[in-house]
Parts: structure tokens; C-alpha cells; sequence
């Protein structure tokens, strides 16, 4: 098995990895864009959970405050 999701990411507004860049640069939370599984991977990130209840609380954490920064 692995240790992924790949939310959907379309009401962002935003193309995947230029959201995974955001994400990175912001937040400080690496995320791998869709597109790098194939063109139907637009509009979702892949993020592993493969990682401590603590580091995944964290990065969401991030990823929460880095979002309302593309708020349009």
C-alpha cells in the first residue's frame, strides 16, 4: 500500500504546480502537483502522510495559513 491522498484542488483557482509551488515557497510544505502523474493529474496535489501525528498536524497547520494567501 501507500501512504498518499491526492485531494482535489480546482476551487483554488490555481494550476498544480503552481499551488505546489506556493505551498513550498509559503508554507514550507513539499507537495508533488498531479501533472507529474499524467495530464489528468491537474487540479490535484499529491501529499504523502508517511510521517509523525505531529509533522502532519504541522503541515496542515501550513498549509491552512499559506491557502488565504490565493484567496481571489
Amino acid at each position: 500500500g501507500a501512504f498518499y491522498v491526492f485531494p482535489n484542488i480546482q476551487k483554488t483557482g490555481m494550476k498544480s504546480k503552481e499551488l505546489a509551488g506556493l505551498l513550498l515557497k509559503e508554507g514550507g510544505v513539499a507537495t508533488l502537483s498531479g501533472t507529474d502523474f499524467g495530464r489528468y493529474g491537474e487540479g490535484y496535489l499529491r501529499l504523502s502522510y508517511a510521517n509523525s501525528r505531529e509533522n502532519l498536524e504541522k503541515a496542515l497547520t501550513r498549509i491552512s495559513a499559506a491557502l488565504p494567501q490565493i484567496a481571489r
